[in-house]
């Protein structure tokens, strides 16, 4: 009995014993190693260290895999999460930086995918990230079953509502049983505390805490506001109010101004070029910001935009309809040299499309769209195929069993392709047609508008 009451105590003083305290807008020095298991040997490599700020992420630091073992040493970081990428993009893992919970962070990893087993022994950070990624994972697993279903669109948001609710509620959890750490802080936020009111929206988020950006939780908080009370379309401003809404209150701090700013510019660029009736909102929303917050003076003196936001912006202007957007110089299949400007010059229309073997969207279109050009293909245009699949075989096999006797070009880095890149692509297929002088003259958006537009413009 003794022995017995001797645990319960331990237990629940292990339970209350955790202490921490989270202070923003930290920074300091940590290092990050780790090791694959010995059984694993892994003698080579490469692994890549990422910041993440929203859902952009940015190589910072690289490093070679020796014996099983790898180090960044005498790094400084700000609070939030990061990412370590083995040989490729898609192999990666996301843990937490928090220099003042621990200055060396040690990652176990267990399989050659990265994310899978992985541990990080004394990090609470960590911890609380990997429980909630594990809850997370099992809830969009629901959420898919439930999207596939054949239940009313009612049916669907009731009970997706529901789960997201229940993901909410488990983060809120996690954070009061370890509070203090910043993923916990994080995940009690991702629902704000005021949902139906727009002038309480933001009120329980610091955003003088610039960390804040190195996390999901403000993209999600956008997003939901823009949802819930932009009031569009009955009022046809609603979304321009409600940029100057999070505008007002990101200003506080200039390095996350910027980060709502290219976040608001980058989101309404990737929606559409039209909404539903063909008006053109999401372009009319994307100069907004450009005009009034990052080239105007919609911040008043409050935030001056960095060289580097505008530099970031007026790449999407030169995605507009009517400017010039980047050249490239690159092979293609058959070990050509392709120049975009040249190519250009030498043809009435130029179309780049971007696909992808994997897209079935893309594979639906294609293949007809491709007969089609093989019988007009000496019309005075011509059709550079930019693919982003990540392996050769796919690319080479799709090209060859439907007779896409195009301008093949694949860079194998997905959407991280330098023309991907350049060109924004986050969904496929994307089409710009281009004129002699390299001008957007059209953005269709399948391969039927790109058909009308040929034959009504030869």
């Amino acid at each position: 009995m003794k022995n017995l009451f001797m645990f319960q105590v331990f237990f629940l003083v292990s339970l209350f014993s955790f202490s921490q305290e989270y202070i923003k807008n930290t920074k300091g020095s940590v290092v990050v190693k780790g090791q694959f298991k010995s059984s694993m040997k892994v003698n080579s490599g490469t692994i890549f260290l990422h910041e993440l700020k929203g859902n952009q992420d940015y190589i910072i630091d690289s490093t070679t895999i020796s014996a099983n073992f790898f180090a960044f040493n005498n790094n400084v970081f700000e609070t939030g999460v990061y990412r370590l990428s083995f040989n490729n993009a898609n192999n990666f893992l996301d843990f937490v930086i928090n220099s003042q919970e621990i200055s060396v962070l040690n990652i176990e990893l267990n399989n050659y995918r990265i994310k899978e087993e992985y541990s990080i022994p004394n990090s609470f950070e960590n911890k609380v990230k990997k429980l909630y990624d594990s809850k997370n994972t099992s809830i969009q697993s629901k959420i898919k079953l439930v999207r596939q279903s054949q239940k009313s669109r009612d049916q669907k948001i009731a009970e997706i509502t529901n789960y997201e609710n229940e993901l909410f509620t488990y983060g809120r959890n996690l954070n009061n049983q370890y509070p203090g750490t910043f993923m916990g802080m994080i995940l009690s936020n991702m629902q704000s505390k005021n949902e139906a009111v727009p002038y309480l929206f933001f009120s329980d988020i610091d955003f003088s805490d610039q960390s804040i950006i190195r996390s999901p939780m403000l993209p999600h908080r956008i997003q939901t506001y823009f949802r819930r009370h932009s009031n569009w379309p009955k009022d046809k401003y609603g979304f321009h109010n409600a940029v100057d809404v999070i505008m007002e209150n990101a200003k506080i701090n200039d390095e996350v101004a910027e980060f709502c700013m290219y976040n608001m510019l980058d989101g309404f660029y990737n929606t559409g070029q039209t909404d539903n009736k063909g008006n053109p909102i999401w372009m009319d929303l994307c100069n907004y910001i450009m005009d009034e917050y990052i080239f105007g003076e919609g911040c008043g003196d409050d935030v001056e935009p960095s060289e580097l936001l505008k530099e970031r912006a007026s790449k999407f202007k030169n995605l507009q309809v009517g400017n010039t957007p980047p050249s490239f110089n690159v092979l293609d299949r058959n070990g050509n040299s392709i120049d975009l400007k040249k190519t250009c010059a030498n043809n009435k229309y130029t179309v780049l499309m971007f696909w992808a073997s994997h897209c079935q969207h893309c594979m639906a279109e294609l293949p007809g769209f491709a007969k089609w050009f093989s019988q007009n293909k000496n019309n005075d245009f011509e059709i550079i195929a930019v693919s982003l699949d990540g392996g050769k075989n796919s690319w080479t096999k799709a090209i060859d069993e439907n007779n896409f006797d195009w301008i093949n070009i694949c860079q194998f880095k997905v959407y991280k392709s330098p023309i991907c890149l350049d060109y924004k692509i986050k969904k496929t297929p994307t089409m710009f047609v281009l004129n002699t002088k390299m001008e957007i003259v059209a953005k269709p958006k399948s391969t039927n508008q790109l058909r009308s537009f040929l034959l009504s413009n030869k």
